[in-house]
């Protein structure tokens, strides 16, 4: 038994002395991780800095915009322009979910000076310019009826009525004030 404690405290101290040497070791590793997010942080704010110093010093300053400059308002544009009633319209889309039927009126902004014959024309072609209006309606998707300014589909109708008057430039404006959605077919 003497001997296994004279063997054991041989073993003991050379493991004292191993873990006193891993202490400074794990220190030293800490210190040295430490070490090297310092320098790599300094090397990134020289860096910025620098990149910082040269856009100052050497760029140069933005264009200004001249959008606003050119622009000059006119005097009464609504004078130039006349509001004609077109078609007022019932019209049920199968296009989405459900059968709606919609209930769409049309009105065309014109200039003053085509007034008198897009009147006419709108007289002589009053049922034509109503199927149209109905066949654009029907074939519209269901997402075009519900876009808050109806853009599509008062495009869809300003190309239909300028294809059938032949002129493209008479039309100035389609309006529609009124595009009332009525649920249908429960």
């Amino acid at each position: 038994m003497a001997k296994d404690k004279a063997k054991d405290k041989p073993k003991e101290e050379p493991a004292k002395e191993g873990a006193a040497e891993a202490a400074p070791e794990k220190a030293s590793g800490k210190s040295g991780k430490m070490m090297t997010m310092a320098i790599f942080g300094g090397a990134m704010l020289i860096e910025g800095v620098a990149i910082f110093a040269c856009m100052k010093f050497l760029g140069t300053e933005p264009d200004p915009t001249h959008g606003m400059q050119e622009m000059t308002a006119t005097s009464k544009p609504w004078a130039q322009s006349v509001e004609m009633p077109v078609a007022k319209v019932r019209v049920p889309n199968n296009n989405g979910a459900r059968t709606v039927l919609y209930s769409v009126n049309v009105v065309l902004s014109v200039h003053h000076a085509e007034a008198d014959r897009v009147k006419e024309f709108m007289e002589n072609r009053k049922s034509t310019i109503e199927d149209v209006i109905s066949r654009v309606i029907r074939s519209a998707d269901e997402g075009h009826l519900a876009e808050p300014g109806l853009e599509t589909l008062k495009r869809q109708i300003r190309f239909e009525l300028s294809t059938l008057f032949g002129d493209d430039k008479a039309i100035e404006q389609v309006l529609i004030p009124e595009c009332t959605p009525i649920p249908a077919g429960f």
